[in-house]
């Protein structure tokens, strides 16, 4: 009995052993890459403007019900001027790194973009799709705390 308790000692060593090399062996997620908003964004007068703001919870790009509410708002609106464009801005807060927080905003902004042509008003060619990470957040923190309105996508029509 002993030499087989000695045989299945080794291969369930060698199978950990294998499990672990596995895992070593996996790729961290690729790069992504700072996309801020054009400068000419900013420049336009805010009377040339409309703003929605899609919030998130925290590490999360799921569009709740408020979200989707503003998507649905900005694309009534596109849908009625077929001059307007949407430039749809993702970020997040400064919890995590900043690799992490550029690819969560990343996917918020891509959340948003594939909602508003989900609507069905609002064609690829008319909707710019930027993130910027906890770099360029409008709405600072407030006391020790993080605020919920680093954790956003602005969609700017435009």
């Amino acid at each position: 009995m002993a030499p087989l308790l000695r045989s299945t000692a080794r291969l369930a060593s060698a199978a950990g052993f294998i499990l672990l090399a596995g895992c070593a062996q996996m790729n961290p997620p690729p790069a992504v890459a700072y996309n801020p908003p054009s400068t000419a964004l900013a420049a336009l007068p805010p009377s040339d403007v409309t703003r929605y703001r899609v919030s998130f919870a925290t590490n999360s790009y799921r569009i709740d019900a408020d979200g989707q509410t503003a998507i649905d708002s900005a694309a009534n609106v596109m849908g009625t001027n077929a001059a307007l464009t949407a430039t749809v801005i993702g970020s997040a807060d400064p919890v995590g790194s900043d690799a992490s927080n550029m690819r969560l905003s990343k996917q918020r902004a891509t959340a948003v973009h594939n909602a508003l042509l989900r609507t069905g008003k609002v064609s690829e060619q008319r909707i710019e799709t930027r993130w910027t990470g906890e770099r360029q957040s409008k709405v600072p923190a407030q006391g020790n705390g993080v605020d919920a309105g680093y954790r956003a996508v602005e969609i700017v029509l435009h």
